[in-house]
């Protein structure tokens, strides 16, 4: 028992060192964004996604900030929502959205081991990935313009120059407004995290990886391509040494390599969703708003990668 606490109460502090920086800098940005008067300035760059899916422009500073910390920026989208920036519909569109930067932000991780261990194979598999990530960003654009009323012309129109305070009074403007934000949000994310860490030391998601193995044999993948997606439950690295070795002997055709790992990136994105859901959209949005996003983004990303796979299985 005493084991299990003291390796719970580690693993909780590791997920909260890992979580909370992060969001603390994507309020305080906020903040110092709106003190400094800089919202149109930093908007600008995503202003036609934002006008077109009609979003408040504050929604295009928290996708140019995913580029850089996903959870920072969705920091940004609760504080906006809480605020009453931006309703509810919108922060879950926006949020979608925001899950494009950071697939593309991937290829630090994943072009480092993939292409020396498979090549243009790796390098072909990411730019799939990519693929999805554009398919589900402009679907989610469509039902924002769909959904969403479009702002008011006065809203999406460039504002005059608005007086900058001086740096001491907008930081302390910004610290101030920040103290308040991050008292919500980390009234639920603390405690959030803390569960998520019992269930990781009791197995919970292993359980779930087990049985989300054992549905790979609806997908078209050979039998040696069980070996891949066994191994991509563990990390990535192992995945792309399994898929190396197998297409090195002749055992799997680089087709067969493409599709087993993208059936296996459909598997084991259930199994991250969970996980992430307690220390990110949980912990940022809420139990209910995070569930929500969680599930929408998720749902879509499968449905687009399932309809991936099958097409490509016609073709090859």
């Amino acid at each position: 028992m005493n084991t299990f606490f003291q390796e719970t109460t580690l693993l909780a502090l590791s997920l909260l060192a890992r979580t909370i920086p992060m969001m603390v800098a994507g309020v305080i940005a906020a903040e110092l964004i709106l003190a400094f008067n800089a919202t149109e300035r930093l908007s600008r760059y995503s202003r036609p996604l934002t006008v077109w899916s009609n979003l408040h422009h504050e929604c295009g500073i928290s996708f140019m900030m995913a580029f850089i910390s996903p959870k920072a920026a969705n920091a940004m989208l609760a504080k906006y929502h809480r605020d009453g920036t931006i309703t509810r519909r919108e922060m879950v569109i926006a949020a979608l959205m925001n899950s494009f930067p950071n697939v593309m932000m991937h290829w630090r991780y994943l072009l480092p081991v993939y292409v020396p261990l498979l090549g243009l194979i790796g390098l072909i598999y990411f730019a799939i990935l990519v693929v999805v990530g554009i398919i589900k960003t402009m679907i989610v654009m469509v039902a924002g313009r769909w959904m969403l009323p479009a702002p008011h012309d006065t809203e999406n129109k460039r504002r005059g120059p608005v007086p900058r305070p001086t740096w001491k009074d907008g930081v302390h403007t910004a610290l101030k407004a920040s103290a308040a934000s991050l008292r919500h949000i980390l009234i639920i994310s603390v405690p959030t995290i803390l569960i998520v860490a019992v269930f990781i030391n009791l197995g919970f998601f292993d359980l779930v990886a087990d049985q989300m193995q054992g549905i790979g044999s609806w997908f078209p993948v050979p039998t040696p391509g069980f070996a891949i997606i066994a191994a991509q439950f563990g990390s990535f690295i192992a995945s792309a040494s399994v898929a190396s070795t197998l297409l090195a002997a002749g055992t799997l055709s680089p087709q067969e390599i493409i599709i087993t790992l993208l059936v296996g990136n459909i598997l084991t994105s259930v199994t991250r969703a969970i996980r992430w859901y307690g220390t990110s959209y949980a912990a940022i949005f809420g139990p209910r708003n995070g569930a929500l996003i969680q599930g929408l983004s998720t749902g879509l990303r499968v449905v687009v990668m399932i309809g991936v796979v099958a097409l490509l299985s016609l073709i090859w």
